[in-house]
């Protein structure tokens, strides 16, 4: 699991809390104790470090509007429904950057690229709701285990 990430000359850390978060995917009831408390809001801007997004051009690509955002950094933190959504945006965009080794620039451009496999509309075209995120994380899963797409 990446721990830390390089930006140019710069490294941040990401939180325990944002790493385990994303590996309790394979614990799905550790996950959803974890969702049902609430994700902090930092989730996000973790997030956007992780995958080499402003959080301005994060928001865009999940449709998760400004006014959300706000409403997040001062609560502290995402009601259970939200923290859902975004668990799952988190772990299908950490498996499409795992399919690029971590490269964030092949990794956008993917998401930008129509593919057969979801009727010519691009992944990012679908990341604003589960089923399209469900959609993605299936095309992922197919083309890490060689699955003819």
């Amino acid at each position: 699991m990446i721990d830390r990430v390089q930006e140019g000359g710069e490294t941040t850390l990401l939180s325990d809390l944002f790493l385990r978060v994303l590996d309790a995917r394979s614990d799905l009831p550790t996950a959803s104790a974890l969702l049902s408390e609430g994700l902090p809001s930092s989730f996000f801007s973790e997030l956007s470090v992780l995958v080499g997004l402003s959080q301005a051009a994060l928001g865009r690509l999940l449709d998760i509007k400004v006014s959300t955002r706000r409403r997040w950094l001062k609560a502290g933190n995402l009601n259970p429904t939200e923290s859902d959504y975004l668990f799952r945006a988190a772990v299908v965009l950490n498996g499409a950057l795992g399919l690029f080794a971590g490269d964030k620039i092949a990794m956008r451009n993917w998401l930008e690229s129509p593919a057969l496999a979801l009727g010519q509309k691009t992944p990012a075209e679908l990341l604003s709701t589960f089923v399209g995120l469900n959609l993605v994380d299936a095309l992922i899963w197919k083309i890490e285990h060689g699955v003819v797409v």
